[in-house]
């Protein structure tokens, strides 16, 4: 069964197509934000442009929220975290391992992935009461010599507390 979700008041099957210029497109870039991660990069150098089709990867519905883990499907470079039902001050966070993993025939759950920096934004207005939803900006999955990073997508609710989706590695 295929899910549908109502994007920016587009009924978006299985999968997602995210321009840069769109609201669904995620945060402007003065909203993006660096992570707590070992890494010295800057959040324009980790958190890119969003352009691509994206599937769900991984979902999570927590304290009336739902959030989802995309991951680009054609080109696999990219993933991106999305959440619906927000409110102002609700925070979604994509994050990435900074360990690489070796891709295999079909997608991978570790359990531990050492450090990570992640790539988020907070809900405006705007995005809560007009929207009902938020997107971050992408952060880059595949290496290219048959290693991916680990992603997973974070909700942060206002009102207090965490949920993850399990961390996913791509597969070829």
């Amino acid at each position: 069964m295929r899910k549908k979700h109502m994007v920016g008041g587009v009924l978006v099957s299985s999968f997602l197509l995210a321009g840069a210029g769109s609201a669904v497109a995620g945060a402007p870039a003065s909203a993006v934000t660096k992570g707590v991660g070992s890494s010295v990069r800057s959040a324009a150098e980790f958190c890119g442009n969003v352009a691509g089709i994206y599937g769900v990867s991984g979902e999570l519905d927590y304290k009336g929220k739902h959030a989802e883990l995309w991951t680009e499907r054609i080109r696999d470079n990219k993933a991106r975290a999305y959440a619906k039902d927000i409110v102002k001050g609700d925070r979604v966070e994509v994050h990435r391992s900074d360990k690489k993993f070796k891709m295999s025939s079909r997608p991978q759950h570790p359990a531990t992935v050492g450090g990570y920096d992640d790539c988020g934004d907070t809900a405006n207005a705007y995005e809560a009461n007009v929207l009902d939803q938020l997107a971050t900006r992408a952060v880059r999955l595949q290496t290219g010599d048959g290693y991916s990073y680990a992603v997973r997508t974070c909700l942060f609710p206002k009102r207090g507390g965490k949920s993850c989706t399990k961390w996913y590695v791509d597969h070829k």
